[in-house]
């Protein structure tokens, strides 16, 4: 399975399977190497007059005609399990995003006093080790559905974690400014009576600090609703299979 996932959205639809299927059946070898082979040997049997270019020719399509059919056999044939492989890499990817992102998302809202975002790490944690319980007592692993259905939940996983971490960045840029402090040093400015040149500067540089600050705090608030609609749409998925292994 070639897959090289990099920094790139994860895709888990059946397209982008189907899609790495079908690049993985054409790269196989005894898809490439019969054409490849056959067309070398009848040019040079041509060139070297060993053989009429009726029989080169049927060597070239042979080979041609082999590689094709090695193709159509995996691709038609076989095609699930190589879709099954890409799920496989996707699902690899992610688990190595968990690793390396949850304790340091966990650790660094803690110390930036972000009681919501951490709370949200474990959750998104435990829902989908909840969702994937559900799932593996109504349908079987092998399935292309498991895979699909699992991976758009790894997908909300991770950008929930990505979600926490623009939270966190947002927060560094703003744990040094002190909003309460801000406000007063406002209200005592704005209300002097005569203002000087330097308190019109402070003035302006302390409506940007707070303009600023409640700019992130709104754009933190929306990031970590987000997250909780989506730690709601993976209770809702877990409850929807739960009904589906009821009826059957």
């Amino acid at each position: 399975m070639n897959s090289e996932t990099g920094s790139r959205p994860l895709d888990f639809s059946e397209k982008a399977a189907r899609r790495a299927a079908l690049f993985d059946t054409i790269q196989h070898p005894l898809t490439l190497w019969p054409p490849a082979l056959g067309t070398v040997t009848a040019v040079g049997l041509t060139l070297f007059a060993v053989a009429s270019a009726p029989c080169a020719t049927a060597i070239a399509v042979g080979g041609i005609a082999m590689g094709v059919a090695n193709w159509a056999y995996r691709f038609f044939g076989r095609g699930d399990a190589y879709m099954q492989e890409h799920y496989a890499a996707l699902h690899e990817e992610i688990e190595k995003l968990k690793q390396q992102k949850s304790a340091e998302l966990a650790a660094d809202l803690k110390k930036l006093g972000c009681k919501q975002g951490q709370a949200q790490v474990a959750q998104f944690e435990d829902k989908f080790q909840n969702l994937l319980a559900v799932f593996r007592r109504v349908s079987s692993e092998n399935e292309l559905t498991f895979s699909r259905v699992m991976g758009t939940a790894e997908q909300v996983y991770r950008s929930g974690l990505e979600n926490l971490e623009r939270v966190v960045t947002l927060l560094l840029n703003i744990k040094d400014m002190d909003r309460e402090e801000i406000t007063v040093r406002l209200a005592a400015l704005q209300q002097k009576p005569k203002r000087t040149h330097a308190d019109d500067t402070s003035l302006k540089a302390l409506q940007d600090q707070a303009g600023v600050y409640d700019q992130t705090v709104q754009e933190v608030d929306e990031l970590l609703a987000g997250n909780e609609e989506a730690l709601a749409t993976m209770d809702k998925a877990g409850n929807a299979a739960v009904r589906i292994k009821d009826r059957s």
